[in-house]
């Protein structure tokens, strides 16, 4: 039997642009700073998941594109030059907002604003790792998650699986996933979403009739013990705007490190995106 696809819609079409070959995204790859920030970028290009914009050379970029599987709607963005970002994102439809170091944004942000006619909202994005044992241990409701599971997970929906695998059965024998299992289904799911060599993402979900039950915290906490037991720091990420997920975070033990930015405009996430003339 063929693979399991993770349900991801695809990239849009793109004219006139070419993304990186495999080879040189995994050269733009082991290029990156190993900071939180840089890990599901790391991830995408190592892996060969994203789609990836270059204006410049890979030593010395003047701007980068990175077009995350499974959210290409918020393209990261980081090199030299706002104006040669600028001419790539303005080729490319769908998107409705840019995500980036704090610093990369603010370069950004008065030419997008200018180039596109609308205001954008600026929300930070922000980064917690995990130096110690989580705090919530491990229970019985939830566990990890291995090949024979596989139709529990492809049933869950929606998909949050990162941007690190390319089918179902690679993200189960060779990712970190745990769940909670409620009335023969997944109710609530914990994934390495991605990694580098230094860390590894953690991403969380829970179906919203099952929330407020401590599903999220215990899945999460299997998890990040794995990942260190493998020898890396877990990170979590998440909008400043998302309370929820910070109190998780900080329920298990995490401690905010640093934040970056989402540039977001709001009209064009109304009018579904970005499209070029």
């Amino acid at each position: 039997m063929p693979p399991t696809a993770i349900p991801y819609p695809p990239f849009p079409e793109v004219r006139d642009l070419t993304p990186l070959d495999p080879g040189t995204m995994t050269d733009l790859a082991h290029r990156l700073p190993l900071t939180p920030q840089f890990v599901i970028p790391y991830a995408g290009l190592r892996r060969g998941r994203d789609r990836v914009f270059l204006a410049g050379t890979v030593e010395d970029p003047d701007a980068v594109v990175d077009e995350h599987w499974g959210t290409p709607g918020e393209p990261e963005v980081w090199g030299s030059d706002p104006e040669a970002a600028w001419r790539i994102l303005s080729r490319i439809p769908g998107w409705y907002c840019v995500n980036g170091t704090a610093e990369a944004v603010r370069q950004l942000r008065p030419m997008l604003e200018r180039e596109l006619r609308l205001p954008g909202r600026e929300m930070g994005d922000l980064f917690y790792v995990l130096d110690q044992a989580p705090v919530v241990r491990p229970t019985p409701a939830a566990r990890r998650l291995t090949v024979p599971d596989l139709p529990l997970v492809a049933n869950y929906s929606p998909p949050v699986w990162g941007n690190s695998y390319a089918s179902l059965e690679e993200l189960l024998a060779t990712g970190i996933v745990a769940g909670v299992v409620g009335r023969g289904h997944l109710v609530a799911v914990a994934v390495e979403s991605a990694r580098n060599p230094r860390y590894a993402d953690v991403g969380v979900h829970t179906l919203a009739e099952f929330r407020n039950r401590g599903y999220s915290a215990a899945a999460a906490a299997v998890v990040c013990s794995a990942i260190q037991a493998e020898g890396l720091t877990p990170i979590w990420s998440t909008g400043s705007g998302n309370r929820a997920s910070q109190r998780v975070a900080e329920k298990l033990g995490f401690h905010r490190i640093e934040a970056g930015a989402y540039l977001v405009f709001d009209q064009l996430q109304r009018r579904g995106g970005y499209r070029p003339d």
